[in-house]
């Protein structure tokens, strides 16, 4: 668990892992240089198996994981981040179903967003239950695989072959979890384990703009490694989507270029000409 100034919300994400039905854990905190009662806090709570460590202020959440990677003495490593919820027997079913499926890497489970603790917002999945075992590769580019470390646990032994988190880049989770998938076989578990809050701090909020770009820049990576098909249509989607954004904060010309971008990528598509006259049309009102 990496953390910053997350004093309002770590308790409840701790007692989350306090009550895991499988009881063979260890929770390392590596704190990112947070100025408020975190450190207090969480000295609050005896619990022999909790590991606090003072990182400073580093600000680059691949390099905090990586800190705390270093550290883990498990052979299956398992992520959270200090304002969410896990379901009491997330880390069971994902161990059981690692050792059921040994040729699989890592396992990834279903989930939903929150605001409210017990109130689900967007479920990850449309499907609640079942399993898929497969190479999720093309998968993770097709919007079928949920891109969260929360919902991640891997066998230590991968970062040999896959690495670590990528420490130059803002946005390292999605990067870490495709090359997982590239180089091993995944297991998902579609049960609604994983549980993410929203709230005004999140860092996706203050940075969405650099998720656009490295999006983008994932995408060109592996560009060589996927299907032209798979390629343009995720292109065409991210371009749809931050085009959107980009109309919601009243930025015509980037969300005109995001709509021309998607238009290009599949010139068949009738999609973003109407997000372009919707554009026209939201604007000439303004």
């Amino acid at each position: 668990m990496s953390t910053y100034n997350r004093a309002a919300y770590i308790v409840e994400t701790i007692e989350s892992i306090r009550t895991q039905t499988y009881p063979n854990w260890e929770l390392i905190i590596v704190d990112d240089g947070s100025d408020d009662n975190t450190e207090e806090i969480i000295g609050q709570i005896h619990e022999d198996r909790i590991q606090f460590y003072k990182a400073g202020r580093i600000g680059i959440g691949g390099k905090v994981k990586n800190i705390g990677l270093e550290k883990a003495g498990g052979e299956l490593i398992a992520f959270i981040d200090s304002d969410d919820l896990w379901a009491a027997t997330k880390l069971e079913k994902q161990v059981a179903a690692l050792q059921q499926y040994p040729e699989a890497g890592f396992s990834l489970t279903g989930g939903y967003n929150f605001k409210i603790t017990g109130g689900p917002l967007e479920y990850f999945y449309k499907l609640k239950e079942g399993t898929r075992v497969d190479n999720l590769f093309n998968s993770c580019f097709t919007s079928e695989v949920a891109l969260f470390t929360q919902v991640l646990m891997l066998r230590k032994e991968c970062m040999e072959v896959a690495g670590h988190f990528r420490e130059a880049k803002s946005f390292s989770d999605i990067d870490f979890i495709v090359s997982l998938a590239y180089h091993f076989k995944g297991v998902i578990l579609y049960e609604p384990l994983v549980f993410r809050r929203l709230h005004t701090e999140n860092y996706i909020y203050a940075n969405w703009e650099k998720s656009y770009y490295e999006g983008i820049e994932i995408i060109e990576i592996y560009k060589e490694k996927l299907p032209a098909k798979i390629v343009r249509s995720a292109l065409f989607r991210l371009y749809i989507d931050f085009g959107e954004v980009y109309m919601r904060k009243r930025e015509k010309k980037k969300a005109m270029d995001n709509f021309r971008k998607a238009w290009n990528n599949k010139p068949l598509s009738i999609v973003p000409l109407k997000k372009m006259a919707k554009a026209i049309l939201y604007f000439s009102k303004k």
